[in-house]
């Protein structure tokens, strides 16, 4: 009977210990995957939180030429390492290339999108994502007339000169009062194309003062 209980009693210690190991086991690999998430989600924290800051900036954009054509000012300034995104609040854009009629920009939000082979998809310009209360002005000069432009929205190619829509616009000139659903405007070759859903209204003309006769 004696060696019968020893050899049961070393298999129930054996299974003891063995379920004992299991547990060790299955707690430590628990730790580990815990441990892994943790960091992975510092690290994606990291990677989303700015890395540098400025407020009250001042900055002129270089065209791929090398030659200077915006000059960028706004409240602040944000970089998101993760997106290699530019955040401006309030910013105000004004290009000043002599070549070019000048053109001035406002809106509460600006998201840069810089040109860039690292993310995915890659790109291959500068875009300038403009937010909320967007004003485009081109003042009248010796080839152009005046224009005034509003949206929620507008995208700045500044490689390209190019300002484009997919959203309802209101455009004023000094002729007519017009409204349409996108847009896409070169400053370059001073073509402006209103997608869909145009309506234009023009203005009154101002009546001629009198002519006083003796």
């Amino acid at each position: 009977m004696k060696p019968q209980m020893t050899i049961d009693r070393f298999r129930i210690w054996l299974a003891v210990i063995l379920l004992g190991i299991t547990t060790m086991g299955t707690i430590w690999i628990m730790e580990v995957i815990r441990r892994h998430a943790d960091d992975e989600q510092n690290r994606s924290s990291a990677r989303s939180a700015p890395d540098y800051y400025v407020e009250k900036f001042n900055f002129i954009r270089l065209s791929n030429n090398g030659k200077a054509n915006y000059h960028i000012t706004g409240d602040s300034l944000v970089h998101l390492p993760r997106t290699d995104n530019i955040e401006i609040k309030h910013p105000q854009i004004n290009s000043f290339d002599q070549d070019r009629p000048p053109l001035h920009l406002r809106a509460d939000l600006a998201v840069v999108a810089q040109k860039s082979t690292l993310v995915t998809p890659k790109r291959d310009h500068d875009e300038v994502h403009l937010y909320d209360n967007v004003s485009m002005e081109r003042p009248e000069g010796l080839s152009s007339q005046f224009v005034h432009v509003k949206s929620d929205y507008l995208l700045l190619l500044p490689d390209e000169d190019i300002v484009k829509t997919d959203k309802p616009i209101s455009i004023t000139t000094g002729k007519a009062t017009s409204t349409a659903t996108g847009m896409l405007a070169n400053n370059s070759t001073q073509h402006l194309s209103l997608l869909s859903k145009v309506r234009i209204q023009l203005n009154k003309r101002e009546a001629a003062p009198a002519v006083k006769t003796k």
